[in-house]
């Protein structure tokens, strides 16, 4: 019999709500999921629907009124909810990210997409800044981003995969 392979990312029964005056708003309310390595899960429904709530809630970065009230988040067999500050956003970036719907809202419109691409690439010391300036530049020389500001790139196009990928 084979042995069974640990998920790579597993939920069991999460359950992320807003806690208002009002009473709670069930955001999420029981999601379960495995993902292994080498899979692709998409997760579809109707704006509102707590997609990003859960994503969020995966790599904690939920605002308040928002909190995980119930169910786990474990991450190459480690309970993410465990993990403190320091060590969640280790997590973050290096082995776990988000790429949000919309770039204007990702994005500092006033900053060049180049630089903020360097900040995201050194953040976790996947790279020198040296090597992420030359990533950047190389990403961004055909979309406009060494003279354009991210504003004006990203509402004629998105950021490239390799861009994202780096």
């Amino acid at each position: 019999m084979p042995a069974t392979v640990e998920p790579l990312l597993r939920l069991r029964d999460l359950r992320t709500w807003f806690l208002t005056d009002a009473g709670p708003v069930r955001a999420v309310d029981g999601i379960s999921f495995d993902l292994h390595r080498g899979e692709t899960l998409g997760i579809v429904g109707e704006s509102g629907s707590g997609k990003s709530v859960c994503a969020k809630s995966i790599m904690r970065l939920l605002d308040e009124p928002a909190r995980i009230v119930e169910g786990t988040v474990s991450f190459r067999g480690q309970d993410l909810a465990q993990l403190d500050e320091a060590a969640i956003r280790e997590v973050r970036g290096r082995d776990i990210a988000m790429v949000f719907q919309d770039p204007m809202t990702s994005l500092n419109p006033v900053l060049r997409i180049a630089k903020q691409l360097v900040e995201a690439m050194t953040a976790h010391g996947r790279f020198t800044p040296k090597a992420a300036r030359e990533r950047a530049s190389r990403c961004s020389a055909g979309w406009g981003c060494r003279r354009r500001n991210a504003r004006s790139a990203a509402t004629r196009t998105s950021i490239p995969a390799a861009c994202a990928s780096a």
